[in-house]
């Protein structure tokens, strides 16, 4: 296998996966569950509301359909080549278990996108602008949420100003940025087969936030957006309905400030320490709105369920199977 993914990974590796974020999981549940008192998580558990979950699983397979529907806009658009719906969730979960389990390099789940473009028969270049603006695509609608749910809980008075400011002025200068430097006008200084590294990679990554920014501006483009909103906020009803499942009932302008502001430790490029610093950062954050620490944590302990784990064993599956799916994508087996 090349171009982005020099192998899948193996058993070995997935092994070793599962156990790191087990014992990761392990350690921040004992960790918090110990500072809220393992009595009080037992009674928030024993008085759950389990029917609730019924929207978890809906919720995540929002997301799932949602970034399968983004990746299917960003590979046809401009006439690119149309990927089956089976094949195109079978790419998010392996790039999801990739991302979470495995370093590739410390590209993770992008270098299955990647490949995967590769595979259908897109240029080198083309790939990686299409790889870095779907990315940049769907976490633009992240920030727009951001933004949202900032604005409404300052209005309401709801949280603390040091977890709304930051999104309510953050976005738009970065928004800003990405303004100027995708400005058409400028567009001809950026060349993707200059031979200077870091120039090409500057000139890759400015294409891509032009490639989004052509999106917007078309019909055409406009779904894989549409798309995201699925995904992120599939994400969001699932831990809304954790919380009521404990009792918990944050308005939402809270529950998207701390869903938000403890989704960014997920992005955080270290395997298998993600996963464990978005729980407890969202746990903490729910504290610091009015949640209680012991439903805090089982309502984020009981998403993560149902938005990591069990996700991750079939995403693992496919992962370790891409020469297979390679083969339906058009491409031959490495």
């Amino acid at each position: 296998m090349s171009d982005g993914v020099e192998r899948p990974p193996r058993a070995r590796q997935l092994v070793l996966g599962l156990v790191a974020a087990v014992l990761v999981a392990a350690m921040v549940v004992i960790g918090i569950g110990r500072l809220a008192g393992f009595a009080h998580l037992r009674d928030a558990i024993d008085g759950a509301d389990f029917k609730w979950l019924v929207i978890c699983v809906g919720g995540q397979v929002a997301v799932f359909v949602g970034y399968a529907g983004s990746l299917r806009n960003a590979v046809s658009a401009h006439g690119g080549p149309q990927v089956d719906v089976a094949v195109s969730i079978q790419l998010v979960l392996a790039s999801f278990a990739a991302t979470q389990l495995f370093a590739f390099g410390g590209v993770g789940g992008l270098a299955i996108v990647y490949w995967a473009l590769r595979r259908v028969g897109m240029e080198r270049e083309e790939s990686m602008v299409r790889v870095i603006g779907l990315s940049t695509a769907v976490y633009l609608v992240f920030a727009v949420i951001a933004w949202g749910g900032a604005a409404w809980a300052l209005a309401g008075d709801r949280v603390p100003l040091g977890a709304t400011v930051p999104w309510l002025v953050g976005v738009p200068v970065v928004l800003l940025v990405a303004r100027w430097f995708t400005d058409p006008r400028r567009g001809a200084r950026w060349d993707q087969s200059d031979p200077r590294p870091r120039r090409r990679a500057l000139a890759i990554g400015v294409g891509a936030a032009a490639w989004v920014r052509r999106a917007v501006n078309e019909r055409a483009g406009r779904p894989m957006f549409g798309w995201a909103v699925c995904y992120w906020l599939g994400d969001i009803a699932s831990l809304w309905a954790a919380l009521r499942a404990f009792g918990a009932r944050p308005d939402l302008a809270t529950l998207v400030v701390a869903y938000t502001t403890g989704y960014l430790a997920q992005s955080l490029p270290i395997p298998f320490i993600a996963t464990g610093g978005v729980d407890a950062a969202t746990t903490f954050l729910l504290r610091a709105f009015g949640v209680p620490l012991d439903v805090g944590l089982a309502a984020v302990v009981t998403h993560r369920l149902f938005a990591f784990w069990l996700p991750v064993l079939p995403g693992s599956a496919f992962a370790i199977t891409l020469p297979r799916l390679g083969r339906r994508l058009g491409g031959k087996e490495a």
